[in-house]
């Protein structure tokens, strides 16, 4: 994504307090990510459509189908095998200059993804959805395929540098999601229609912005998906770790103890579902300065180290890139916490108020707190496997996510069974756990970059 690290730079060359605050903004929009866009749009669907509706019943049977059950979660889960292993494709594929291969090599993506979703979707919409009408069974899968493209895009289309086409297309998009919805939405049939089509057209907005960054003579290769060019260690870190990051979720949905049916076979849980999401929204201030430092200034040092060594840079010098990256990575990671740690102060002493304010139970407080603090864990974990992608450290990347996803299901089992006052502690503490485990892991690695470097090529 150097396009938008160059950006970011040249935005903060200008030294005002604007700038500061435009940078910091813009990296908080991209390193949001669509899945948080999507979830509060979804929110702001059901917010307007409370009065429109008359039936509360009826906007929350919306927001679990789309938000959690079908499409975000399962979509994400799907699509995560294919993310990272697609990414680094198309790294290598720029580093070769073969770029006239990256938007066959997009479309390969699109097809792969709907290819492993379809044999999984069809029947779980028809079992789950059982009864439902035809219109609802065919807008659910077809919102599922949509969004599978809508992730792969993303991640393509935020790094190339038109990226403020990429975010005014989101904004659009989900704008008139929300516009529509309030106009047209009777009931849940024609608000998952309305969710359609908005995603349909951030579709086919990010599919132009590709299409015309790149030439290609080919319409779709699936290269990437077979050896050597299809990294399965990749793959298996990017399940492995969407499975971790929704495990939790499906435990509280479906134990008998904490979750509730609501619309055919799906269950949501009202005591986990709304801390878990201002948990998440707690961190984006955290997730801005995470992208900032990574794309602007850690990109920048690694630049520096490996052009040094294929260079034939002096020991010297490639010893002081090396420490000028220890010294990035240690300095985000502190700014992290701290930033991350002042927004949790000020939230814990705030949310009571706002609590009593929006009339929502204080039941919740206790859980929200644990979470909030899962959750900046959760961001500082993120943080460290990102740079251990760029370091090419699959293989320990790939089993610190799965000790992610075996903790996470773990332990959030032992703390219902535990009872009320542990819910979250599982998923705070497996967090816990695998952060320690990575800072230990990206500190030998650091330690040890110029033997693995030179020495076992």
């Amino acid at each position: 994504m150097a396009g938008i690290g160059f950006e970011l730079k040249r935005i903060l060359k200008k030294d005002s307090l604007l700038s500061l605050v435009k940078v910091y903004g813009e990296s908080a929009i991209l390193s949001a990510g669509p899945w948080v866009i999507s979830i509060i749009a979804i929110f702001l669907v059901g917010f307007v459509n409370i009065v429109n509706l008359e039936s509360f019943s009826e906007v929350a049977r919306f927001q679990i189908v789309i938000t959690y059950a079908i499409a975000l979660a399962s979509s994400l889960i799907i699509t995560g095998i294919i993310q990272l292993p697609f990414t680094r494709y198309i790294a290598d594929l720029i580093f070769e200059k073969k770029e006239e291969e990256i938007v066959p090599s997009y479309f390969g993506a699109i097809f792969i993804s709907w290819l492993l979703g379809l044999p999984l979707i069809i029947p779980a919409v028809l079992w789950v959805f059982k009864g439902q009408s035809p219109f609802f069974l065919i807008s659910v899968i077809a919102t599922f395929l949509i969004l599978c493209g809508v992730w792969i895009s993303s991640i393509l289309a935020a790094s190339i540098k038109l990226y403020k086409r990429v975010v005014s297309a989101y904004f659009i998009s989900y704008a008139l999601i929300v516009v529509f919805s309030y106009l047209y939405g009777k009931n849940v049939e024609s608000l998952l229609f309305i969710f359609l089509t908005g995603n349909a057209t951030l579709f086919t907005i990010l599919m132009t912005i590709i299409i015309k960054s790149y030439n290609s003579t080919l319409f779709m290769k699936v290269n990437f998906f077979f050896k050597p060019n299809f990294y399965w260690s990749l793959g298996i870190a990017g399940l492995a770790y969407n499975l971790g990051s929704w495990v939790d979720k499906f435990i509280f949905w479906y134990h008998p103890l904490t979750g509730t049916e609501v619309i055919g076979k799906l269950h949501a849980s009202i005591v986990y579902d709304i801390p878990i999401f201002l948990a998440y929204l707690s961190i984006l201030p955290g997730m801005a300065v995470f992208f900032y430092r990574l794309e602007v200034n850690f990109s920048e040092k690694y630049d520096l180290y490996y052009d040094a060594v294929r260079n034939g840079g002096t020991l010297g010098l490639i010893q002081r890139y090396k420490n000028d990256m220890i010294r990035t990575v240690r300095h985000a990671i502190h700014e992290i916490i701290m930033i991350q740690g002042i927004i949790d102060i000020f939230l814990f002493l705030t949310v009571p108020t706002l609590f009593k304010m929006l009339n929502i139970p204080h039941l919740y407080l206790g859980l929200l707190y644990i979470l909030t603090i899962g959750a900046m864990l959760q961001l500082a974990f993120m943080s460290i496997l990102a740079i251990l992608y760029y370091l090419d450290r699959r293989a320990i990347a790939m089993w610190l996510s799965i000790a992610f996803f075996v903790l996470n299901t773990v332990l959030t089992l032992a703390s219902i069974y535990v009872g009320p006052t542990m819910f979250g502690y599982g998923y705070t503490v497996s967090l816990l756990i695998v952060f320690i485990a990575s800072l230990i892991v990206i500190r030998n690695e650091l330690d040890g970059l110029d033997y693995e470097t030179f020495m076992l090529q």
